[in-house]
C-alpha cells in the first residue's frame, strides 16, 4: 500500500489529475464545440464550458513533469528516445483510428487527404502550418516546444537558475503583442502563449523538492498572472490561479481523494482518450442523432467509445510498445557500456 504522501502516490495523483483534465476537454468538445466543427451535430444544453480551460492543466502538469524527468536524465539522447516512446506510438494508432473512422461513421469531410496524414505522422504539422488530423493535435505542437526549450536549458545547465529564466520568459509575450511583425514561428518555439502555464508545474515542482518555497516562487507566479490577465482576461487569470490552487493542494498532500481507482485508471487513459477522441466522437455523435438519439444522450454513448477505443489504445499499442522500445533501449545502453568498460 503506497503511503498519501509519497512520492509514488503523488504521481499517481499526478496521473489523475491528467485524466480528470482530459475527461473536461472531451465533455466540452462533445457539449459545446461539436456543432462548429460538424454543422449537423444538434447543441446540447447546458453544456461543459468550463472544459475548454482542461488544456491548461496539462501544461502545468506537463511542467511538473518535465522538469522532474530532465533532473534525473543522464544524456540527450536518453531523453528524446523517452519523449519519443511515450508520445509517438500511441499518436500514430489515433491518426489511422481516426482516419479510418470518420470515413466508417459517414463524416469524411472530416477526414484530411494522404499528404496531410502523411505530415502528422512527424507531429511537425503545427510548425510548418500544416492541418491536423485532428483538432486536438495543436497541443502536441506546444508540448514538443516545451520539451525543446526546457531541453536546451538542460543542456546549459540553467535548470537551477530557472525562476528568473521563467519570469524573462513569461514576459517575451508582451514582445510579440507589441511587435505583431515578430515571426509567429517564433511565439510557437518559445510557446509564448502558454509558458505561464507551464511555469505554475515547474514552480510546484521546485517546491516540492525542497529547493524553494512558495514565497520564494511569488516572482514567477506573479509575472504569470499579470501577463495571463493583461493579455487573455480575468476568466483565464482566474483558471490560472485555480490550476496554481490545484498544484499547490498537490503538493500539500491534500488530494489524496485523486487515489481513487477510477480516477487512477482514467489517469492511464488520459494520453489516448486526448488523442483519439474529438472527430471521432463527433462524427459519432451526428450518426446517432441521425437515429433519433438526443443529443445529451448522443454525446455520452460518443464518451464511452472513447474511452473504449482509449483503453484498446492503452492495451494494444501504448503499454506493449512502451515495455518494448524501453527494453531496447536499456540492451543497447548496456552493450555500449560494457564495450566502453
Amino acid at each position: 500500500m503506497t503511503e498519501p504522501g509519497s512520492s509514488k502516490a503523488r504521481l499517481a495523483e499526478l496521473d489523475a489529475l491528467r485524466g480528470i483534465a482530459a475527461l473536461a476537454v472531451v465533455l466540452f468538445h462533445y457539449t459545446v464545440k461539436a456543432p462548429e466543427i460538424l454543422p449537423r451535430v444538434a447543441t446540447v444544453d447546458h453544456g461543459f464550458v468550463l472544459g475548454n480551460y482542461g488544456v491548461q492543466l496539462f501544461f502545468a502538469i506537463s511542467g511538473f513533469v518535465i522538469f522532474m524527468t530532465l533532473e534525473r536524465t543522464k544524456s540527450s539522447a536518453d531523453f528524446a528516445f523517452a519523449r519519443f516512446t511515450r508520445l509517438f506510438p500511441a499518436y500514430w494508432a489515433a491518426i489511422l483510428v481516426t482516419t479510418v473512422a470518420v470515413h466508417l461513421l459517414g463524416a469524411s469531410e472530416l477526414a484530411q487527404p494522404g499528404n496531410i496524414i502523411a505530415t502528422n505522422f512527424t507531429m511537425l504539422q503545427g510548425f510548418i502550418y500544416v492541418p491536423a488530423v485532428d483538432g486536438v493535435y495543436w497541443s502536441l505542437t506546444v508540448e514538443l516546444a516545451f520539451y525543446l526549450c526546457m531541453w536546451a536549458l538542460w543542456r546549459a545547465r540553467a535548470l537551477d537558475k530557472i525562476e528568473p529564466i521563467l519570469c524573462a520568459w513569461i514576459t517575451l509575450r508582451f514582445a510579440w503583442l507589441m511587435f505583431p511583425a515578430l515571426p509567429s514561428l517564433g511565439s510557437k518555439l518559445l510557446l509564448v502563449d502558454h509558458i505561464a502555464f507551464f511555469a505554475v508545474g515547474i514552480a510546484a515542482y521546485r517546491v516540492r523538492m525542497g529547493t524553494r518555497r512558495w514565497r520564494d516562487q511569488l516572482p514567477v507566479l506573479v509575472s504569470g498572472l499579470i501577463a495571463v490577465t493583461l493579455i487573455d482576461g480575468s476568466e483565464m487569470a482566474l483558471i490560472y490561479c485555480g490550476t496554481a490552487a490545484i498544484l499547490a493542494a498537490l503538493i500539500a498532500g491534500r488530494t489524496g481523494l485523486l487515489n481513487a481507482p477510477v480516477l487512477v485508471w482514467l489517469g492511464a487513459l488520459s494520453y489516448p482518450l486526448y488523442l483519439i477522441h474529438q472527430n471521432i466522437g463527433y462524427a459519432f455523435i451526428a450518426a446517432l442523432e441521425d437515429f433519433g438519439v438526443p443529443p445529451i444522450v448522443a454525446a455520452l454513448a460518443a464518451l464511452a467509445l472513447a474511452l473504449g477505443l482509449s483503453q484498446l489504445i492503452h492495451d494494444l499499442v501504448e503499454t506493449p510498445s512502451l515495455r518494448v522500445l524501453r527494453n531496447m533501449w536499456k540492451a543497447r545502453r548496456e552493450r555500449t557500456a560494457s564495450t566502453t568498460a
